[in-house]
């Protein structure tokens, strides 16, 4: 056996897009084969021998013969044929019945043509999308895709309450994760693309907030909101001018390293934290768990406590439980903390490879693969839950449809301020420069989820791609 001709054998077969996305997602030994057969259905196999290129068919004359044996055999499904003619001839016939396909990369000439062919090629498959939906393999991605998005949108919730000061916490990510999920879900011509917040909006965020608390103190919000309308005026003009045809420049390069930011940023922020618990809770003696008590701060369990003291009139202390500086450094926190992150990163890979495992059933296998996430997550959140008195943080969730910071806000903010705190003019104006990044931004994430999901959907039902970046612009606002 030739292990260098073996090589050079799989490299022609990986060299074929059909046969390489089936090795990449196959699970039985059965569909391997079929990709090899139906390679070599394709495919002229020449014997070794000293062939003189005048006696080779040239690549055209082999590629109409390829043509016309599909043809044949798509007569033989009940898929061509007609009255007359050869089977080349019908298959021209049936094309030249129907339009053209539509190039979404192509502009048009005339302005928002882009958007208005969108809407055009992607509203009459509307009614469909509801009849295709009735199967029981659409639940299961519903079902998944459900705890896909309520783990990212607490996770990031959690960090942005934390980077904003609970002005943008769990809640406001949580309902308009939901809200406008739905609305992208209905009107969108790519409905699977990313629209929550992803760790390069975080990051944004994070630092228009620094920017506010310096040069607009308390007012990150009103402004925020001026970002989302120049935002989406910046993505109308971009559309009028069909600026998304530029997506044909993006390589597989640009993907790919779009991508390993993201998920960088993920394991980068997940890391920081473990570290500001370890800071926190050090690994220390038991006997040194104890000696912080006497510097703290004064503090009480209860307010009833503090009024039994007949001192009410007075500001009471913070409470011991509120905050975890009263309760200082806590014996096991950051261990655990440790291994309920690690411990859902490894239930959560392993049972992803167990999916293409040889244990138990096809459907077994695949339904622990795809709810690998929820299953890890629940499983640590049953680990911390029996773990008795040891300390570990919690996300701070208010209760009912309540904002994070009731106190302050409710959930309509208004563009121009409030009557003690109005919104520079000047400001308004401003904002159109930080929207100009923000658009930026998302025209990346969007136009690469946009690419992958045309690759894979081969645009069945119409493209989006000066539809979507537009109606997330506008979502932006809110």
């Amino acid at each position: 056996m030739d292990h260098h001709e073996i090589g050079r054998s799989f490299c022609t077969l990986m060299s074929n897009p059909a046969f390489h996305n089936v090795a990449y997602r196959v699970e039985e030994k059965q569909e391997l084969l079929h990709a090899i057969n139906e390679f070599l259905d394709d495919s002229v196999v020449l014997p070794p021998g000293d062939w003189d290129r005048k006696h080779i068919l040239p690549i055209n004359e082999i590629m109409e013969m390829r043509q016309r044996r599909k043809a044949r055999k798509g007569q033989n499904d009940g898929d061509g044929g007609g009255d007359g003619g050869g089977p080349g001839d019908d298959g021209g016939d049936d094309k030249d019945k129907g339009p053209p396909k539509r190039n979404p990369m192509q502009r048009t000439s005339v302005p928002f043509g882009g958007l208005i062919d969108d809407i055009k090629n992607r509203y009459p498959q509307f009614l469909s999308d509801f009849k295709d939906g009735l199967n029981s393999q659409c639940l299961a991605a519903t079902i998944f895709i459900y705890f896909a998005a309520l783990s990212g949108a607490i996770a990031f919730g959690g960090i942005m309450g934390t980077k904003t000061e609970n002005d943008i916490g769990i809640s406001e990510t949580l309902i308009m994760t939901c809200i406008c999920g739905v609305i992208f879900a209905l009107f969108s011509g790519c409905p699977l693309i990313i629209i929550g917040t992803t760790g390069p909006v975080l990051l944004y965020d994070e630092a228009l907030f620094e920017f506010c608390r310096n040069t607009l103190p308390k007012q990150f919000l009103y402004w925020r909101v001026w970002v989302g309308i120049w935002t989406f005026i910046i993505s109308l003009v971009v559309a009028g001018f069909q600026g998304s045809t530029l997506v044909r420049f993006f390589t597989k390069f640009t993907k790919d390293i779009f991508a390993g930011l993201v998920s960088l940023l993920f394991i980068y922020e997940a890391l920081r934290k473990l570290f500001k618990i370890f800071q926190a809770h050090p690994l220390m003696g038991s006997v040194d768990y104890c000696n912080h008590y006497s510097s703290l701060a004064p503090c009480i369990k209860s307010l009833d406590d503090w009024n039994s003291t007949g001192t009410s009139t007075e500001d009471p202390p913070p409470l011991c439980g509120d905050n975890p500086e009263h309760q200082g450094p806590q014996p096991n926190t950051a261990l655990l903390s440790m291994i309920l992150m690690f411990g859902t990163f490894f239930i959560a890979y392993f049972l992803r490879i167990f999916r293409n495992s040889q244990f138990l059933g096809r459907n077994a296998r695949r339904a622990l693969g795809d709810f690998g996430v929820p299953i890890a997550i629940v499983i640590m959140v049953l680990v911390d839950y029996s773990s008795g008195d040891t300390y570990t943080e919690k996300l701070s969730v208010p209760a009912g449809l309540q904002v994070t910071n009731s106190a302050v806000r409710g959930w309509l903010i208004s563009p121009l301020g409030t009557d003690t705190s109005p919104l520079a003019v000047w400001a308004m104006f401003a904002a159109i420069l930080p929207a100009i990044l923000l658009y930026l931004l998302l025209f990346m994430e969007t136009h690469i989820c946009e690419l992958i999901m045309m690759e894979k959907t081969k645009e069945e039902k119409g493209a989006g791609l000066h539809l979507d970046i537009v109606l997330l612009s506008g979502l932006n606002m809110f």
